[in-house]
């Protein structure tokens, strides 16, 4: 759909410059990102070590703690979709947000309880919490701008990198405990994390001003006047596709391809052993030290290719994530590996996150009708719930069957979705 600049359709990804005069972000944003940051980094504290605690503390064998982590974490995505028609209908969404902390709260509080009648109480408040979380926090970022504000964009790469700081955080913080066994001091931490980000909500709040739905606004809106309704439902779907074959393949971080990488990679650094939940906040820490990349090319790249064609390349990046993999797979059988076999996939994996991700999102909200933001969100948040349930089940064929039928599953799928995009943008490129 978008190549140069100069034989572009007029669809809204193109992203102007930005003037000097208005980089500072709106009053609130600061606030919001704080709060996105105490809740990211308590979901990573669970994120990080879920297959873990379900293996060790909860006693499920491998490939059915792989399914029922895979489902945790689709329930939270997929309640999106009710829970963005709620914060649109009824509660609002800043108030959508306060509810959701207090549920997330109350979640991993049942955690740190001693017991183990606590998990599936504990994880129906954390799926009502993600479901009003999700939409809400999109929703609410997005009406912080203005319709044509030329600052979303790198709004939304800025709270990329503030979430994959609080993943790092979180599993540092999961990987020193879980080797003592100690899993209620790991959800204590979490549940102060959940009242910090309630506090910083709190008070950013009384500075926030939205911008109404239908506030006029100059060349933005203009150029989206000309687009139908039929393009707008395709493009959302083929976004929501790229990012069901992406989380597909990235949900195998903490998945499968941990527990895999517990089986067969050296861990041990100057004598001394990683822990294993680190190997999930490796992307994140990745994400972080090419940030400044990110912050200068990713721009420049936008505006000069289009969204489509970074997002498929995206998924390119995904596919050879996995593909450096399978030989690895080969040689694990006669030794440990080295890390640097998994440094490749997961710095692969980093590309493809940093270009189908905060890029695909920004673009659906720009394209959603905007007395529909929370249900186009719940969409959105229900493709990533495919994705997961997916993960879970490509990591079980992994244990089932044998490590190299998922790699070559996870290399095949989202290389065929890349295809997708490509014929897609060029095809509307054309016409």
């Amino acid at each position: 759909m978008s190549v140069a600049r100069s034989s572009q359709p007029n669809t809204p990804d193109a992203q102007p410059s930005v003037p000097h005069h208005v980089r500072r972000y709106p009053a609130g944003f600061l606030h919001v990102c704080f709060a996105v940051l105490c809740e990211r980094c308590a979901a990573f504290m669970l994120a990080s070590s879920l297959v873990l605690m379900l293996c060790e503390r909860f006693g499920y064998p491998r490939a059915e703690a792989l399914r029922l982590a895979g489902l945790i974490t689709a329930a939270g995505y997929l309640g999106s979709l009710p829970g963005g028609f709620l914060s649109d209908r009824v509660l609002g969404h800043r108030r959508g947000l306060v509810v959701s902390l207090l549920f997330l709260t109350a979640s991993y509080l049942l955690l740190s309880l001693p017991s183990n009648m606590v998990l599936w109480p504990a994880m129906t408040a954390l799926t009502v919490g993600n479901s009003l979380f999700k939409p809400s926090l999109h929703v609410v970022v997005r009406r912080l701008f203005a319709v044509a504000d030329p600052r979303f964009e790198r709004a939304q790469l800025w709270l990329h990198l503030v979430i994959n700081l609080a993943a790092v955080l979180g599993a540092l913080v999961t990987g020193a405990w879980t080797q003592k066994g100690d899993w209620p001091v790991v959800f204590s931490a979490a549940s102060l994390t959940m009242l910090a980000a309630w506090a910083a909500l709190f008070i950013g709040q009384r500075r926030m001003s939205f911008f109404r739905n239908g506030e006029p606004s100059s060349t933005r809106e203009q150029s989206e006047q000309t687009l139908s309704s039929w393009h707008r439902v395709r493009s959302i779907a083929m976004l929501t596709l790229a990012m069901v074959l992406f989380n597909m393949a990235f949900g195998q971080v903490d998945g499968a391809l941990l527990l895999w990488t517990n089986q067969h990679v050296d861990r041990t650094l100057s004598g001394n052993s990683i822990p294993l939940p680190w190997f999930v906040a490796l992307p994140s820490l990745l994400v972080l030290v090419i940030a400044p990349v990110q912050i200068v090319l990713l721009p420049r790249l936008q505006r000069r290719l289009g969204i489509y064609p970074l997002v498929a390349s995206g998924l390119v990046a995904t596919s050879l994530a996995f593909a450096v993999l399978i030989p690895a797979d080969r040689l694990c059988h006669m030794r440990l590996i080295g890390m640097g076999w998994l440094l490749a996939c997961h710095l692969l994996l980093v590309v493809g996150e940093t270009l189908v991700a905060p890029l695909g999102l920004a673009l659906v909200l720009k394209l959603a009708p905007p007395k529909r933001l929370g249900v186009v969100m719940g969409v959105w948040f229900v493709s990533c719930a495919a994705g997961y349930w997916l993960a879970g089940e490509v990591g079980a064929l992994w244990f089932s069957f044998s490590p190299t039928v998922g790699m070559t599953l996870l290399t095949l799928l989202p290389l065929l979705g890349a295809c997708i995009v490509f014929w897609q943008s060029k095809r509307d490129t054309l016409k």
